[in-house]
């Protein structure tokens, strides 16, 4: 009996144990359950995450486009490249690009290079702008996309095609008629816009005239910033063939004789026409501009109280040597001619200089901020003083540096009209003679010297000035333009 008592308590204990480790068995057997469940849902819903698109406080699905081919025995793989606004280089920084060539090498790993049977890339720019640059840009970012497949994999080289799609107004259209925050009135607005048959460069410009919601905002903006840079983009098709499981047939249907084409009375057999493929659409002509013609308005609004209006005349040109290069080079041409010899009031200058100017922005139309730097020579006759009658002749000359900014008057792509401002600074020194003029009648003007006349020197007198040295306001008008060959 004491033997019993004493072997009770470790019976005890070695049943507590058992029911603790079975405890911490099932614990753990939980634990592993739910984390498997957690991380399959979280990779669902990341693999569900790829395919959406957040628009503001809002998610829409993401327009993936369609595949290329209808057979059920073509796996196509997909990888979409986006590209900066008016850029055409491939920066693996922007957006999800990184992952998305990660993801492409990873899917030709994968499938195996033996088993591809096509890669096509699909280039698209998003509607704005000039359509012959997005064309430019769709081919250009096509070309990236294809040195790159070139470089990584030189065995596809011989398997790669090319599809241009431009602009993708199908794709905003899509985006448009999902995007919760649109009203339906305003989504029938732009789905009009974008399907209607007026000319390109009308329809982007109603585009930026839609209007404002309270929810949006500006309806154009809203658009540029949330849908633009996604539609902007290269498509990368992977093809690959799959097995086909072909049952075995004894005794193979015979395929059905087609039937014998007509024949003409005098027995000449004549094949169906076939339709041909349809006609493409041709790229509108433009124009690019290679000269432009400028005046600075502000100076012809100069006056003196002797001579009254005397407004400085001027005229100025603008070549542009290249389509989408950022230099251009100006000549400036002054010259006010005004004198009132009654009086002997004199404002004659005679004011040439030579510009070149780079532009911040690389673009088809010159527009937007720009620097200057521009040298000059003068010659004048300046006498404005009513009580001394005192004037200068002389001749000067300078160089100093500009910061402008042109602006177009209306739709970009049609109009030849911009607006200027532009301040510049510099050095300028002249060489001049103060004279007072003399008898009106005899028409003679004499130097204002006093010692022997065989001593005296033209332009011994020197004039510096370190400051700014001209502001205005432009206008312009783009007098010759050039044809430009449509692109191949």
């Amino acid at each position: 009996m004491k033997l019993l008592l004493s072997l009770c308590p470790d019976m005890h204990m070695r049943t507590q144990k058992k029911r603790t480790f079975r405890y911490i068995l099932h614990l753990v057997a939980a634990l592993v359950l739910c984390s498997a469940m957690t991380l399959q849902a979280s990779a669902q819903i990341h693999s569900q995450a790829e395919n959406l698109l957040v628009v503001g406080d809002s998610i829409v699905r993401r327009i993936m486009p369609k595949p290329i081919s209808d057979s059920a025995y073509v796996s196509t793989d997909y990888t979409e490249i986006h590209f900066r606004s008016n850029k055409a280089d491939l920066d693996v920084k922007y957006m999800e690009n990184k992952a998305a060539l990660e993801h492409l090498d990873i899917a030709i790993d994968s499938i195996g290079l033996e088993n591809i049977t096509a890669i096509e890339i699909v280039s698209q720019s998003s509607p704005e702008g000039i359509y012959s640059r997005n064309v430019w840009l769709s081919e250009h970012r096509s070309q990236v996309m294809v040195d790159y497949v070139k470089k990584t994999f030189p065995e596809l080289a011989d398997k790669l095609s090319v599809n241009l799609v431009s602009e993708s107004w199908e794709n905003l259209a899509q985006y448009v008629y999902q995007d919760p925050n649109l009203d339906e009135q305003t989504k029938q607005k732009i789905l009009d816009l974008i399907d209607s048959d007026i000319k390109i460069e009308t329809k982007k410009s109603r585009m930026k005239n839609l209007g404002k919601t309270k929810k949006t905002g500006d309806i154009y903006k809203y658009l540029l910033n949330n849908y633009y840079p996604v539609i902007r983009n290269t498509g990368i098709y992977i093809l690959h063939m799959l097995e086909e499981e072909t049952p075995f047939n004894k005794d193979p249907e015979r395929p059905p004789l087609l039937p014998e084409p007509p024949v003409n009375p005098k027995g000449i057999t004549h094949e169906p026409e076939r339709p041909g493929p349809p006609p493409e659409p041709e790229e509108p002509p433009r124009k690019r501009p290679i000269l432009a013609v400028k005046t600075n308005i502000p100076y012809y609004g100069f006056f003196t109280k002797s001579i009254g209006w005397a407004p400085i005349y001027n005229v100025e040109a603008e070549w542009y040597p290249s389509e989408f290069g950022r230099w251009s080079w100006l000549v400036e041409y002054d010259f006010p001619w005004h004198s009132k010899e009654s009086k002997h009031q004199y404002f004659q200058i005679i004011n040439l200089q030579l510009e070149g100017r780079r532009y911040f922005k690389k673009e088809y139309y010159h527009t937007g901020w720009y620097l200057s730097g521009y040298v000059g020579g003068n010659y004048y006759d300046i006498c404005l003083d009513d009580k001394s009658y005192y004037g200068y002749q002389g001749e000067g000359f300078g160089g100093g540096l500009g910061l402008g900014y042109v602006q177009p008057l209306g739709d970009r792509a049609t109009t030849r009209w911009k607006l200027e401002f532009f301040v510049k600074a510099g050095y300028y020194m002249s060489f001049y003679d103060p004279y007072q003029p003399g008898n009106p009648y005899m028409g003679k003007s004499y130097y204002d010297w006093h010692d022997d006349p065989s001593l005296f020197i033209r332009r011994n007198w020197v004039f510096k000035w370190l400051n700014p040295t001209g502001v205005g306001i432009s206008i312009s008008y783009d007098l010759i333009h050039k044809k430009v060959k449509k692109q191949q």
